[in-house]
């Protein structure tokens, strides 16, 4: 179940469904309410807080629309397999895709990495996609969707985002997942790690346990944010600081004073006229903007009226490293053993 668009009277999700649909009651035990067809439909709620699709009330708190003969459902620019869900939340609709698993993980697998990624990294890739969504099926099975079609989750662009070599890894590792301690290891990752993945405390919901502990990667080189650099003004900073509310006198200094395994900086002192204050890594680096502030492992110095920021990789740290196991394939590694280098006590299992 993934949550694919969000429409509200502001910002209207207009969705297509190819064919004849037949709209069920979003009960645990569905009723058919119609077979119609819904083309260029925006979805919406009526005055009496009902689902809309186009000018058709459908007096439910949340519909089912499947296709009768299997068509393609889109929402918006973006085809998607399988069907539709809409639920009513608070003044908004959920739009929610149900879809195949391994379709799924097609799909994610095509828009995290890149073609030209190895093999078996892509294969690694797939089978961290899907162990995450099963972990967030058990997780969020009370709610209304189980990931999003963002970074928050991972990555989904249905059909139209879907790519040969995508199908081709989620097929080669079909059923393959990893556990830990009898669980579905909730499986995270992110692009570089620059030299050193992170240590689960650098991530907000990662569990204390073995398969998250960081390791030395030496494989991620060849990415271009395995080093970085970002000048900013100390005007910049200060604003941005204030801004967020950590601030109320006038910046003096920014300073490392904490860090982790492998470089990852955990905590920052923030000077200024009116005290000093000390906030964390990652939330310093949201403040000055994650676009291009690409990691918590950093340095800053001040030089004059500027301070300049030197880090090393990309993303939360924890977990795999898209790039590295990029390089591990690249150097003969199959799926399994890159899995088994970033996920040190996982077990690989094959359930379907």
């Amino acid at each position: 179940r993934v949550l694919v668009g969000l429409s509200t009277d502001t910002r209207p999700v207009e969705i297509n469904i190819e064919g004849d649909v037949l709209v069920y009651t979003g009960e645990r035990q569905p009723r058919l309410l119609e077979r119609t067809r819904i083309e260029n439909a925006r979805v919406g709620l009526s005055r009496g807080g009902f689902i809309t699709t186009g000018d058709k009330d459908w007096g439910q708190g949340a519909i089912v629309l499947m296709p009768e003969t299997a068509g393609r459902v889109s929402v918006g620019d973006t085809a998607y397999a399988g069907y539709l869900v809409l639920v009513k939340h608070g003044a908004a609709v959920q739009v929610v895709n149900w879809v195949e698993m391994e379709e799924y993980v097609a799909g994610v697998v095509s828009c995290e990495v890149p073609r030209y990624f190895s093999q078996s990294s892509l294969e690694a890739q797939a089978v961290a996609a899907r162990t995450y969504a099963l972990a967030e099926m058990r997780r969020r099975r009370l709610l209304s969707y189980d990931v999003r079609d963002d970074q928050f989750s991972q990555v989904y662009r249905g059909l139209t985002g879907t790519r040969s070599y995508g199908v081709s890894a989620a097929r080669a590792t079909q059923g393959v997942v990893l556990t830990f301690e009898w669980k579905f290891l909730n499986a995270f990752y992110f692009s570089t790690c620059g030299g050193h993945t992170a240590p689960p405390s650098m991530l907000s919901g990662a569990p204390a346990q073995r398969p998250f502990d960081p390791v030395v990667c030496e494989y991620c080189t060849d990415s271009r944010l395995y080093r970085w650099a970002k000048t900013m003004t100390a005007a910049e900073v200060e604003q941005a600081l204030a801004t967020a509310g950590y601030i109320s006198g006038s910046l003096t200094d920014v300073r490392v004073v904490g860090t982790t395994e492998g470089g990852w900086v955990d905590e920052v002192l923030i000077v200024s006229t009116e005290g000093n204050r000390r906030i964390s890594g990652n939330v310093f680096r949201r403040i000055l903007g994650t676009t291009s502030f690409y990691s918590a492992k950093f340095e800053i110095m001040r030089s004059g009226d500027e301070f300049v920021i030197q880090g090393g990789g990309f993303g939360h740290g924890v977990g795999m490293c898209q790039w590295g196991a990029h390089g591990l394939g690249r150097l003969g590694r199959n799926y399994a053993e890159i899995l088994r280098y970033y996920y040190q006590g996982a077990d690989l299992v094959k359930i379907y």
